[in-house]
């Protein structure tokens, strides 16, 4: 039996939520109403991203770069990926975030060998006054639901073994689906709110020190404890598989 961590990016990783600030630094407060119009089910995240990107337009690569020098983790989470590469715990960034960021600040913080997913965003090559296009595309997304570009809940649960514990650590909308699955859930936000109003048992944490800490003490344990919904959930996903 093994503890596999899964943790979310924007508003988690981060103190914010980047990719909503980079949305709204270059394309404007009308990227906030399709946030909206995404969380009230009106439209897709595919369609919620493809509005924000025709709203940036075509940027200029050093004003996106001057942006991304600004956005920082949330303290210590570099500790925490040390304490994992330590105790041998497997961990992975899930996001339904853009590469192009988390990359952006994994790598300034000598963090680019973590496993991470996410949708890509593609800059072209730039054009005469220096301006580029930007394309997305979604990797992991699934088939039959759109809820997310990047579906986590599968992500998690492919790369997980029937004995494992399954860790989660989350803040917002897009976590909603994933915790469902998870046998121990970190969560703050959002995300505390919705763990409430379904009953699902998790831990606040305000800093990934309080994340460690509370790892460190369920290792510490002689025995990892699954949670049965969280199980019986994810035996019935597999059983509705083709």
């Amino acid at each position: 039996m093994a503890l596999k961590v899964f943790v979310d990016f924007d508003g988690t990783v981060t103190t914010q939520d980047v990719g909503n600030a980079f949305f709204r630094h270059f394309g404007g407060s009308v990227c906030d109403e399709f946030v909206r119009d995404y969380h009230a089910g009106l439209i897709s995240a595919k369609e919620c991203f493809r509005r924000e990107l025709a709203a940036i337009g075509n940027p200029f690569p050093e004003e996106v770069h001057r942006f991304l020098l600004q956005q920082e983790p949330r303290r210590g989470f570099v500790e925490f990926v040390r304490f994992c590469e330590r105790d041998g715990v497997e961990l992975h960034i899930v996001s339904d975030g853009l590469d192009l960021y988390i990359d952006a600040i994994l790598a300034r913080n000598d963090l680019l060998q973590l496993s991470r997913f996410s949708n890509t965003l593609h800059m072209g090559a730039p054009a005469p006054d220096g301006s580029v296009s930007l394309t997305i595309a979604f990797p992991y997304d699934d088939a039959e639901c759109d809820r997310c570009g990047c579906c986590k809940r599968n992500i998690m649960v492919s790369r997980s073994g029937e004995d494992d514990v399954i860790c989660y650590v989350g803040d917002g909308f897009s976590d909603t689906c994933p915790v469902q699955y998870a046998d121990v859930v970190f969560a703050h936000g959002e995300l505390q709110t919705f763990c409430q109003t379904q009953n699902i048992s998790y831990y606040h944490y305000s800093s990934f020190h309080d994340v460690t800490c509370k790892i460190q003490e369920l290792l510490s344990r002689k025995a990892l404890r699954r949670r049965k919904r969280a199980e019986l959930r994810r035996r019935d996903l597999f059983l509705s598989e083709p």
